[in-house]
């Protein structure tokens, strides 16, 4: 049981002040639910965080951990009232006309509005809902921030879009007694401002103060589109209730310790600067709860069911990435993963040239160690484009997994609005300059201050003498920096490997030919590869960085006589992804087209058979009776698409039958499309890959498609009716009857 040092009067009387609260919450939520059984999903909404007694959750959703998290949430400011959507979405008209969302919207606007019978609205940023609005019983006009709010009792606005001169104008409005009713998707700008934290989202600043702020997570549905209304709000929900029930002790289930994990790790990371004394409240018991969090390992991870123990990792992650780089200190478990840096290492000043031509992140050759505090200067001229500096390099997060090898986030990034910007990570990580995309081209210098130096190779500058030297550094992490690859490996992992020249070179043709056979033009960056003890989805996935795991299949492609005898399926499979395009990758063949690309390079660069980097396609007679059983059982489509290496084979019989150039012409088609001959559903997508791949060839496809039990159009069909039919040889023993015509040969 966990009291703090305030004691138990402390404590009860905080929770009989919740409880307090909670009864008012409960009627807010009962005027905002009256008459709405259910509400529409817009897209995916954001999560909203809740974090004041005063605030409180009015709709929920589930995260994939099964927490709970608000979608739609109200607060307090000064006199007014404000309510937060998790989607921009729920501002339109189509929204608005779908199940009981309508009537919640209007209610959210009475309550906003003091609940006033007839309240005049005021649309903010040209919303055209006037007439959808008044026949709902309110007074609407259109409202400009620049002039006077007196003549509204509420806004309706998009909370993206605030700019700083109309949130102080809606600000003091709302703190006067008026309104405010905003809709944003937090992770949904956070795409779109990849260098900017949610504590710098507008909507945030409009509603700093209220308890509320939105956040980068998302809330999925509760019912098929939509979320249902009815039901219990955890009080975990609420950040500091969550924080004030786990200091008061007694038993957590593990779903009231996964809602509380995940809201108040959301608040953390979204709070802005106004909100600093109810985040120093909320750091200040996480210390208290977190203090003496165990580390996980992959012999003891942090399992769900360990409700304390998981709560103490998680609060002390949070403390780590809300932690200013003055107040950081070295985590406990950063020594464990990502690593220990010797206290001997000597700190270095480095100043590089960044090309900014060249997005994403640019490697240094430094690695922060836990909790050192690193400067960044650059000169004025860098300070517009928008660079950030980042610490770390694995990205995946693992909130959502019932099983924690390692704490469930360790990078960080900073924002360079300076001429010098301090950084710190609680974990350590290797050091980068991020460039965003559209960048001027053109190079800038910058100079790093406290970093300890790391094995860094690059192709065509490091020299393999000063290599020798390079790759006894004292950092726990080292990159190979080929042409179009890096990769971010443990330095224990290439301690012995004398010389990469020729394994870089090496994956830079497995990389240049997926980029030939998709016929990319021009790569803009080198793809990244980065090692870690445990993955966020699947053994592998695909991404910027490709993440992958440190085992001996870490090993197998870090060694160019296993790559040249082996082959690496799972690296060429992610690469595959990252080359995938949407226009030739239809609905069951995400996991088929990238492993096109993979056969292709076991061909054309490692010179290994075609069919042997898996075991599911290596034995060809095993693969004629894979088809065989699916011709005969009557080819569902549906089995061809829940079985991805049998969908591979029928594309191993277009290469078989007609080789890669086919492949490559259909793909270069794709790639000079003009937009308006894209195709968008799967229905045309199928079809024009029938009829492109068709011409490329010359043959009719149409019954090979259609023997597989791939739909096509009967208009995509007799587009080509007038070629030679093909179908592999000794097809019809396969299937068990006759599909060949007599010019049937490629």
């Amino acid at each position: 049981m966990i009291v703090n040092r305030w004691g138990w009067a402390l404590v009860l009387g905080m929770l009989a002040t919740l409880s307090g609260m909670g009864q008012a919450q409960e009627e807010d939520r009962g005027r905002l639910v009256a008459g709405v059984r259910s509400i529409t999903a817009p897209g995916l909404p954001g999560a909203v965080a809740v974090f004041s007694p005063s605030a409180g959750v009015v709709v929920a959703g589930k995260t994939e951990s099964g927490a709970q998290v608000a979608v739609i949430a109200t607060g307090h400011l000064g006199r007014g009232r404000v309510v937060a959507f998790g989607h921009d979405g729920y501002l339109t008209r189509e929204a608005l006309t779908l199940e009981n969302t309508g009537t919640l919207m209007a209610n959210a606007l009475r309550w906003a509005a003091g609940n006033k019978p007839r309240p005049r609205v005021g649309l903010v940023g040209g919303l055209q809902l006037r007439d959808l609005l008044e026949d709902k019983g309110f007074e609407v006009g259109q409202a400009d921030p620049s002039g006077s709010l007196q003549d509204f009792d509420v806004l309706l606005l998009f909370s993206a879009n605030v700019n700083p001169a109309a949130i102080r104008r809606i600000r003091e409005r709302v703190r006067a007694g008026g309104g405010v009713v905003g809709g944003a998707c937090g992770w949904g700008w956070r795409q779109l401002n990849h260098d900017r934290p949610m504590t710098e989202f507008p909507g945030n600043f409009l509603f700093a103060g209220t308890g509320l702020a939105w956040t980068d997570g998302m809330a999925t549905a509760t019912r098929p589109g939509g979320f249902l209304v009815e039901g219990d709000i955890s009080p975990f929900a609420n950040a500091t209730s969550a924080l004030h029930r786990i200091e008061a002790g007694g038993n957590l289930k593990p779903a009231d310790a996964a809602t509380a994990t995940e809201n108040i790790r959301l608040t953390l990371s979204s709070l802005t600067p106004e909100d600093r004394t109810l985040r120093d409240e909320l750091l200040r018991q996480i210390h208290t709860l977190g203090r003496s969090g165990p580390v996980p390992t992959q012999a003891q991870p942090v399992l769900a069911k360990d409700v304390r123990r998981r709560l103490a990792v998680g609060l002390e992650t949070m403390i780590a990435m809300a932690a200013t780089p003055e107040e950081t200190r070295p985590a406990a478990a950063s020594g464990e993963f990502p690593g220990f840096v010797p206290n001997a290492a000597r700190r270095v000043r480095r100043t590089a040239t960044i090309d900014l031509s060249v997005p994403g992140w640019h490697g240094l050759g430094l690695y922060a160690a836990p909790g050192d505090r690193i400067e960044v200067d650059v000169p004025s001229s860098a300070l517009p484009m928008n660079l950030a500096v980042r610490i770390g390099s694995q990205t995946d997060t693992l909130w959502h997994l019932p099983s924690w090898d390692r704490s469930p986030e360790l990078t960080r990034g900073f924002p360079i609005r300076g001429p010098r910007t301090q950084a710190a990570n609680a974990f350590g990580g290797t050091i980068y300059i991020d460039v965003p995309r559209s960048t001027p081209g053109r190079k800038v210098e910058v100079t790093v201050i406290g970093g300890v130096q790391a094995p860094r190779y690059v192709l065509g500058q490091t020299t393999r003498e000063q290599w020798s030297a390079l790759r006894k550094l004292p950092a726990p992490w080292a990159e190979l920096e080929g042409k179009t690859l890096i990769w971010t490996v443990p330095t224990r992992s290439i301690r012995t490997l004398d010389d990469p020249e020729s394994l870089l070179k090496l994956w830079d043709r497995l990389v240049e030919a997926q980029d030939r056979m998709v016929s990319l033009p021009r790569r803009d960056r080198p793809e990244r590869i980065v090692a870690d003890v445990q993955i966020s989805a699947g053994y592998m996935h695909s991404g910027y960085p490709i993440m992958v795991p440190a085992d001996d299949s870490l090993a197998l492609a870090l060694s160019e006589k296993r790559l040249r005898l082996e082959g690496s399926w799972g690296h060429l499979h992610e690469l595959g992804h990252n080359h995938q395009a949407p226009e030739w990758t239809f609905a069951g063949t995400g996991e088929v087209t990238n492993n096109v690309l993979v056969v292709y390079c076991f061909e054309k660069v490692l010179g290994l058979p075609y069919d042997s980097g898996h075991p599911a396609i290596r034995d060809r007679l095993e693969r004629k009776v894979r088809i065989r059983r699916h011709m005969t059982s009557g080819a569902s489509f549906k089995t061809w698409k829940d079985d991805p290496f049998l969908a591979l084979m029928m594309y191993i019989q277009l290469y078989e039958g007609f080789g890669w150039e086919p492949f490559e012409r259909v793909f270069a088609e794709y790639r000079h499309l003009p937009p308006d001959q894209r195709p968008r559903t799967d229905d045309e997508k199928r079809d024009q890959w029938l009829i492109r791949f068709s011409k490329a060839v010359g043959r009719d496809l149409g019954p090979f498609f259609q023997t597989w039990g791939v739909p096509t159009s009967e208009t995509a069909r007799t587009s080509i009716s007038g070629l030679p039919r093909w179908a592999p040889a000794g097809f019809e023993d396969l299937v068990g009857r006759e599909t060949r015509s007599p010019d049937n040969r490629p």
